[in-house]
């Protein structure tokens, strides 16, 4: 079984659903920042169900690998439990999902090497994609890396996406907000743990 370190993941669950509902000529793309063992991901490659059968890719972006840094605004640097063995275990538990690509690095490695889109192939054909309907913000829970995350995305957004934002109250959401909202994002509902916002225009 899957499992997850959040809640709310009934609101995560609406938000694929929503973005299936999508009137979009391209495939729908959808990324995760931050996997830990998965259930975000399974969730969201399991109710993005674009209309008319159309394709759903999805990227999950995630160092593991130990690593020492700051986990809150507040927050000495530490390592957490995100080691080898639980990538190991991701990767094999996905191993089955053709249209999900696996990216083992830091958000801001990501930014930097996929700063011109992604690239899938499905059923002979080529896919450069680089507009994302759907985002799940899991990884850093620091402020300035929240900012970073959310403009790198909202600048390869539509009217639609649908941004997911994790322990919410952990950094500077008010400011979130307002990042999200120069780019057309207004505020739909929170959890204890998620706060859900949408490109309105």
């Amino acid at each position: 079984m899957i499992e997850g370190d959040s809640k709310d993941y009934n609101l995560l669950t609406k938000a694929a659903e929503r973005v299936s509902q999508l009137e979009s000529k391209r495939p729908l793309l959808t990324a995760e920042i931050g996997i830990r063992r998965g259930l975000g991901t399974k969730i969201i490659l399991e109710y993005t169900r674009p209309k008319d059968s159309g394709l759903h890719f999805h990227i999950g972006i995630d160092p593991y690998g130990d690593l020492n840094y700051p986990h809150y605004d507040d927050s000495e640097a530490s390592v957490a439990d995100y080691d080898s063995k639980m990538k190991a275990e991701h990767i094999k538990d996905f191993a089955d999902k053709d249209n999900y690509q696996f990216l083992n690095m830091t958000d801001m490695k990501f930014f930097e090497k996929y700063f011109t889109g992604v690239l899938f192939y499905n059923k002979g054909a080529e896919y450069h994609l680089n507009t994302y309907h759907l985002v799940h913000f899991d990884g850093p829970h620091m402020t300035a890396a929240v900012v970073a995350e959310t403009v790198f995305f909202a600048q390869r957004s539509v009217v639609g996406s649908v941004f997911v934002f994790d322990d919410w109250q952990k950094y500077d959401s008010q400011l979130i907000k307002n990042v999200a909202a120069s780019f057309g994002f207004e505020f739909i509902t929170n959890g204890e743990r998620k706060m859900i916002m949408e490109r309105k225009k």
